[in-house]
C-alpha cells in the first residue's frame, strides 16, 4: 500500500488563501520531498521566483515508465481549477529519470506559472544534468504571472489584437495557456467571457 507523505511547504499568506501545498508519494523509488523537491523549489527561489505567492496543491509521484520518452522525464497534469481556491496538479516523474532534480525543475516551473519552452523550462533532458533556473528565467516567469489578464500579446492593453490571438487559441487544451484566462486547462466560452470583461475598444489610428 502506498504511503502518502504530505508536507506543507508554504503556509497561507496572511489575509489570503494563497499558498503552495505539496505531497509526495515515494512508492517506486527514492523520491523525497525533503531532498529533491525542496531543492528544485530552492533553485527557482534563487532565480527570483516567489513560490509562496502561488495557490496550488501538487501531488508528486512516479508514473508508468511506458508513458515517458527517452528525453522527457516528467509530466505535469492539471486536475482542476476552482474559481476560488488553488489549482490542483499531478506531477509524474519517470522511474528511469537519471536525475530527479533535472526532471523536477521544469515541472515545478510549470506549477509556479511558467510555460514549457527554453532555459530551465525546457522539458527535454539535458545529458549534462539539470538546467538551473537563471535570473532571466525567473524574470520571464514572474512577468508571465503578473501580466494583465487578457493581454495575450503583452503590450499592456486588452484590445483587438488580443481578440485575434484568442480566436486562434480557442479550443486548445494544456497547462498555463495564455488564453486560458480562468486556468482550467481549456480555452473556451468561459475564457471568452473574461476577455470580454477586460476588453477595451481602441479606435484605429493614423486615418480619419
Amino acid at each position: 500500500m502506498r504511503r502518502l507523505l504530505p508536507w506543507l511547504v508554504a503556509l497561507a499568506l496572511i489575509g489570503t488563501a494563497h499558498g503552495l501545498e505539496l505531497s509526495v508519494d515515494p512508492a517506486g523509488g527514492p523520491l523525497t520531498l525533503e531532498d529533491e523537491v525542496t531543492a528544485a523549489l530552492a533553485d527557482w527561489r534563487a532565480a527570483g521566483v516567489d513560490p509562496d505567492a502561488v495557490a496550488a496543491r501538487v501531488r508528486i509521484r512516479y508514473g508508468d515508465a511506458g508513458r515517458f520518452g527517452p528525453d522527457a522525464v516528467a509530466w505535469v497534469l492539471l486536475r482542476g481549477a476552482a474559481e476560488e481556491g488553488p489549482r490542483l496538479f499531478d506531477v509524474l516523474v519517470s522511474p528511469d529519470a537519471p536525475s530527479l532534480r533535472a526532471a523536477l525543475i521544469p515541472a515545478l516551473g510549470v506549477v509556479l506559472g511558467g510555460a514549457l519552452g527554453s532555459g530551465a523550462l525546457d522539458p527535454v533532458l539535458d545529458p549534462a544534468g539539470a538546467r538551473m533556473p537563471t535570473a532571466a528565467d525567473g524574470t520571464a516567469l514572474e512577468e508571465r504571472r503578473s501580466a494583465l489578464p487578457g493581454d495575450l500579446n503583452r503590450d499592456g492593453r486588452v484590445d483587438f489584437e488580443d481578440l485575434l490571438l484568442f480566436a486562434e487559441a480557442y479550443g486548445r487544451r494544456g497547462v498555463n495557456l495564455p488564453a486560458d484566462l480562468n486556468g482550467d486547462g481549456v480555452v473556451d466560452a468561459a475564457d471568452l467571457a473574461l476577455l470580454r470583461e477586460a476588453y477595451t475598444f481602441t479606435p484605429p489610428t493614423g486615418g480619419e
